[in-house]
């Protein structure tokens, strides 16, 4: 496996088939009705719309498309693994909605946010659409072998269960004095690798790995979440996060782990600046430019930002062992690749 193939490469010849699937999620027939009469139209329309309007948001389809390229890989059951990866992309699409709302954000990849073009309400009902409807799919999905559709499903809410437990400790970090290292690595682990974690799994199940390779897929799944929240903080330091000059995450008040990786062995005055800094733009003060660029620049040269780097790169090739530990060969090389996706700080 010295020359691995390019990520993109791996997960396109899925990407049709899982983008049919997941815009049929919320296209149900089993509605709650009175025998033998027609079905309520009520909501319908509009949930679909607003659906449809979260999904043209974009994104890269990444949950959606890990669990049929690894499957697939491996000649595993393809149709089961589509069902599943399209289920674990629009369950990640329902928190972003829910998160969208609670962090007050009006643009999601440069494109209004769901609450913004229907408002508060209508956008928590569609978020808990997407939430529930890939429960049921999943539960009643015919690509899906019977006895795998209960392992599947429990997988997939105890992942949302923990994402969501993430969720509410990233906003009691609003409440911490002091956060640390600990604290953001817990709540970075708790938000983003579950839902990956249901990716790997998932995908063992399907191949009828055993109990060993499903533990390694659980280590993947936690590996692959650190690493890519990690990999967003550095991107946002050095300016290839897609959304303008550097910094944006120091001007929401955000911390990140080039800072908190800066701080250690910091002057006290400087960690009382930083500090200080961080709980005014929280607040939603404006931070002045210069502010930003001097800040930006304190993190490089307390070696935060190479700090990160190494992190990174530590978190990543213990992604690689599981993966390896995991997944037959064919298998492994989706997961090998997308490590080295992660591994390139280039948007």
């Amino acid at each position: 496996m010295d020359h691995l193939p390019n990520l993109e490469d791996l997960l396109a010849p899925h990407r049709r088939a899982t983008e049919a699937e997941l815009q049929a999620i919320l296209d149900t027939r089993h509605a709650y009705v009175v025998p033998g009469a027609p079905p309520p139209a009520a909501g319908l329309a509009a949930l679909r719309t607003m659906a449809a309007h979260q999904f043209e948001t974009g994104g890269k389809r990444l949950r959606a498309l890990l669990t049929p390229a690894l499957v697939g890989a491996a000649h595993g059951p393809l149709p089961a693994a589509v069902a599943f990866g399209a289920a674990i992309e629009c369950v990640h699409n329902g928190t972003l909605v829910h998160d969208d709302i609670q962090d007050g954000d009006r643009l999601r990849r440069g494109q209004p946010t769901l609450w913004t073009r229907h408002g508060i309400p209508q956008a928590i009902n569609a978020g808990d659409a997407l939430l529930v409807a890939p429960l049921a799919l999943v539960l009643r999905s015919e690509a899906i072998a019977p006895p795998l559709r209960l392992q599947l499903a429990a997988l997939l809410s105890d992942a949302l269960l923990e994402t969501i437990r993430g969720q509410v400790a990233d906003i009691g970090l609003r409440d911490l004095e002091r956060p640390n290292l600990h604290d953001i690595t817990a709540v970075h682990i708790a938000k983003t690798g579950p839902l990956f974690g249901a990716c790997f799994v998932g995908a063992a199940l399907l191949l009828g790995l055993d109990r060993d390779a499903l533990a390694a897929a659980r280590d993947l799944g936690r590996d692959i979440g650190l690493a890519f929240q990690v990999r967003d903080d550095l991107l946002d330091v050095l300016g290839e996060k897609g959304r303008g000059q550097p910094g944006a995450d120091l001007r929401e008040g955000k911390w990140t782990f080039p800072f908190l990786l800066a701080l250690q062995g910091a002057p006290a005055d400087q960690a009382d600046a930083l500090f200080a800094l961080l709980g005014r733009a929280a607040t939603g003060e404006a931070l002045t430019d210069a502010e930003v660029t001097q800040w930006l620049a304190w993190a490089h040269a307390r070696g935060g930002v190479t700090a990160a780097r190494a992190h990174l790169d530590h978190t990543l090739a213990h992604a690689r062992l599981a993966a390896r530990r995991a997944f037959p060969e064919a298998a492994a090389e989706v997961a090998l690749a997308l490590c080295d996706r992660l591994a390139a700080l280039d948007g």
